[in-house]
């Protein structure tokens, strides 16, 4: 079968095989994601019940949340980065107090479940409990929406399930006796029967497109290769494997079988077998250094369950990166791993192309987060549409880059300066909300752009090493780089006693401002990129800020003196973009015309969505311009607007997550009119 794809998703039938292919569009056509299984989908229901099996102590969640959320590993599990691609938010545990909300879906797995109810009896929540649970869920639902409407929703929604693990390998971590009197084929059927009648009242209940993944070398996790005698050499566990291998052949099977038998019933699997396989003979090409040993436990191959010292042993070792070991404790996965796993079940490809991201706050994902600066957009409200918590993002939800990273079929594209950001063959933003191309631009408080440029110049280095230069050559020639910059540089000498002008020309201070911008693109060149994506300035003088800056203005006049050096700015850019078309081989460019896609939306909001487009949502004073949104940046009163969707701008300078997506669509598939030469999606696929 072939990949999960999980954004908006239907299934696509081909010849021999099932694509789960996906929209974008959760307004109109929403699809919910419930989970089932054990530790590997656990994002904290073992919480709520008495048992040992739990991860909600150090150091478990240390890299992603900071803090222990009961999932078995460093970070996000392989079903958090299916949701984010699917443009929901974490799915929350069944269990967790207050969880009454299940319209995005809901998680049942719970750690140490079998699809056997003996499977670690009464110390979890087990796949048929698992499946109560649900049938309550979908009880609920149909009181509050209707028969109708219920069964439209499960019907839409995807259900992922991963159980079995545990039920084979209890029985090698016990003094069990079951295979006295059963064989490893009874034993497997049995699993498997459990599994599939799950599957089938699941799909009586309106269920009808599953997401399942094989079991790979189940003896090869640091638990079971501990409990090989006097294993120096890294072997794995043979007999676990062997029933891997059963389950796998068994499953498949079953799943055919269902597939016939059962109406409009669609499933995917994923091999996981493979990536291991795969994993194991080139662990550096996946950016691993450690594969064999768990990164927290103790024994042999820290494949003792004693990370966090809380099930009887005490002491334990912890490595000081989980992002270079594939086992974060001697069962699980990192977080690493987690999201490699996620990108292969969505989007399965040799050779993705990347997205390396350079500019100012209207890409900053918050690595302002990261320095010493007030240029910062983590508090309310900023993140409050989408992520329901403040990111760095200076938006009420997503930023431009997030929605082409999305169009892209890539993971949102993370801050170079987030710890624990090692993973870097999908790309990474290096864009500082307040940069300029000069570097004299708010100096000592942002990350310029030649600071920017020293970031990636290391990532590349860094690629090379662990990848090999081939392999690197191919990622950074195939990937894009998207650049904005500049309108910082421009506005800076409004918002300061700057004499910039008493020295220079505006013609000479654009002059300067794109000398660096032409020169960091002709260094990200010799690295080997090729492909580069623009934004021109567009109407600078009509956002909120500089409306406000315009003296007696009661009309939303924009400051014309900010719009004068941004043309300037528009008709030197793509000449300098032509230039360096002609001078550097290969070299192919997208550039967006933001002015003109500024200009429709403030002369006719209505027709894109929009009531407001000369006001902001949050700030205050004249048009909302005070840069004030959030009562962090000294002036503490402001005031926020109900809906954001009504809004162009969220902020004093920066656009809602609304016009964020509408400006991405355009340089993602916009006609030369308006993007040109090429679109982004032309450059993706190049």
């Amino acid at each position: 079968m072939a990949s999960l794809r999980l954004f908006l998703c239907f299934f696509l039938f081909t010849a021999s095989s099932v694509n789960i292919v996906c929209s974008r569009s959760l307004q109109k056509d929403h699809i919910a994601l419930f989970i089932f299984g054990d530790s590997v989908y656990d994002p904290g229901n073992n919480n709520y019940i008495d048992t040992t099996a739990r991860a909600n102590y150090y150091p478990y969640g240390e890299t992603f949340f900071k803090y222990p959320t009961g999932r078995f590993s460093d970070g996000r599990l392989t079903s958090d980065f299916i949701a984010e691609y699917a443009n929901l938010p974490l799915i929350p545990p069944y269990l967790q107090p207050g969880n009454h909300e299940f319209t995005a879906g809901v998680n049942f797995a719970s750690a140490g479940a079998g699809a056997l109810s003996e499977t670690n009896q009464g110390f979890v929540i087990d796949l048929k409990t698992q499946l109560s649970y649900f049938k309550k869920v979908a009880k609920q639902l149909r009181q509050e929406l209707g028969d109708a409407e219920a069964m439209a929703f499960l019907s839409k929604a995807v259900y992922l399930i991963n159980v079995g693990s545990n039920d084979y390998v209890l029985p090698f971590t016990t003094n069990s006796t079951v295979f006295q009197y059963f064989s490893k084929q009874q034993y497997v059927g049995m699993v498997i029967g459990n599994l599939t009648e799950t599957i089938k009242e699941i799909h009586k209940e309106g269920g009808r497109k599953f997401g399942f993944r094989n079991f790979g070398s189940m003896g090869c996790i640091p638990l079971l290769k501990a409990l090989v005698p006097g294993n120096t050499t890294g072997s794995c566990f043979e007999q676990a494997n062997e029933l891997a291998k059963l389950h796998n052949a068994a499953f498949t099977k079953a799943l055919e079988e269902m597939e016939i038998k059962l109406v409009q019933f669609k499933y995917s699997m994923h091999h996981l077998n493979i990536y291991l396989s795969e994993l194991t003979k080139n662990p550096r090409r996946f950016g691993f250094k450690e594969v064999n040993k768990a990164c927290c436990g103790s024994g042999p191959y820290r494949g003792i369950s004693s990370c966090g010292g809380r099930r009887g042993v005490t002491e334990y070792e912890l490595c000081s990166d989980p992002t270079q070991y594939f086992y974060f404790d001697s069962s699980h996965v990192s977080e690493k791993a987690n999201r490699q796993i996620a990108q292969l079940i969505r989007s399965p490809q040799k050779y993705h192309t990347a997205l390396f991201v350079f500019g100012d706050s209207l890409y900053d994902p918050g690595n302002n987060n990261y320095i010493d600066t007030l240029i910062k957009a983590n508090y309310y409200p900023y993140g409050e549409t989408f992520f329901k918590y403040p990111t760095g993002r200076f938006s009420d939800g997503r930023i431009i880059a997030d929605f082409i990273a999305q169009f892209a079929n890539l993971p949102l594209i993370p801050p170079y300066l987030q710890p624990g950001n090692h993973e870097f063959t999908y790309g990474v933003n290096f864009a500082s909300a307040g940069a300029g191309a000069l570097s004299e631009t708010y100096q000592g408080f942002v990350i310029d752009l030649k600071t920017q440029l020293g970031y990636f110049k290391k990532v590349v280095k860094l690629m090379r090493k662990e990848l090999g230069d081939a392999e690197a050559t191919v990622i950074f020639s195939k990937a894009v780089y998207l650049i904005n910059i500049g309108g910082n540089d421009y506005i800076s000498f409004l918002t300061s006693n700057s004499t910039v002008f008493q020295s220079s020309s505006k013609q000479e201070y654009v002059a300067m401002v794109m000398g660096n911008l032409t020169e960091t693109i002709e260094e990200i060149y010799k690295k080997g990129g090729r492909k580069f994506g623009f934004l021109n300035m567009g109407s600078l003088g009509c956002v909120p800020s500089m409306k406000a800056l315009a003296p007696g203005n009661t009309t939303g006049s924009c400051f014309e003196q900010v719009n004068e050096i941004a043309k300037l700015h528009d008709a030197a850019l793509p000449k300098a973009l032509e230039e360096l078309e002609t001078k550097l081989v290969q070299v192919k460019y997208s550039m967006h015309y933001l002015n003109i896609s500024y200009s429709k939306r403030r002369n006719n909001p209505e027709k894109y969505g929009f009531k407001e487009a000369n006001m902001a949502c949050c700030g205050s004073g004249p048009y909302r311009g005070m840069f004030s949104c959030g009562g962090r940046r000294g002036v503490t009163k402001y005031e926020l607007c109900s809906d954001p969707n009504d809004y162009l701008f969220f902020d004093s300078d920066h656009l809602t997550e609304k016009a964020n997506k509408q400006i991405a669509q355009l340089m993602w598939s916009g006609t030369p009119n308006i993007t040109g030469p090429y679109n982004l999606k032309a450059l993706f696929e190049v």
